[in-house]
């Protein structure tokens, strides 16, 4: 090999792409879902909103019956914010407390997002997002919060 080969440029490129073409993994599509994957832990700094009340879980009272206009209450909370929402046939009506401007988007798990910009209340409305797991970002001044994913389903 002559030793002058590495001080020309366009042939040292040459090389390193074949090198390159020659080294993809076997598994490489496996590899870039996994990178992905770990890419998604960039949000680790936004605060998780858990799952603290849901009409859907407290008892009926003896002989009532769950009706179709009976709306569901969920309420997520953080450290530095909460999030109640109520779900019906026509959509979600919710607030964000402590009252103010935020930006709410509500992901589907397919990757679908709505997003609305809160009152000055705090307050919001949204369609509702379908079948399946849907989370909540919420961004406001001082914080970013994201629900754990949850299935707002109406209530039957």
């Amino acid at each position: 090999m002559n030793p002058h080969f590495l001080d020309d440029d366009v042939a040292l490129l040459a090389l390193l792409g074949e090198a390159l073409a020659e080294s993809r993994h076997p598994r490489n599509d496996e590899l870039m879902a996994g990178a992905l994957a770990a890419f998604s832990y960039r949000t680790m700094d936004q605060e998780l909103a858990s799952l603290i009340y849901d009409s859907m879980l407290e008892p009926e009272p003896v002989g009532a019956e769950r009706t179709l206009d009976t709306l569901r209450t969920i309420v997520f909370e953080a450290d530095e914010v909460s999030i109640e929402i109520e779900i019906g046939d026509k959509g979600i009506v919710g607030q964000v407390v402590p009252p103010g401007r935020a930006t709410v988007t509500a992901e589907h798990r397919d990757g679908a997002r709505i997003q609305v910009v809160t009152d000055e209340l705090g307050c919001f409305t949204l369609d509702t997002p379908g079948r399946g797991p849907v989370r909540l970002h919420v961004i406001t001044k001082g914080t970013t919060a994201v629900t754990e994913w949850t299935d707002l389903g109406t209530p039957n």
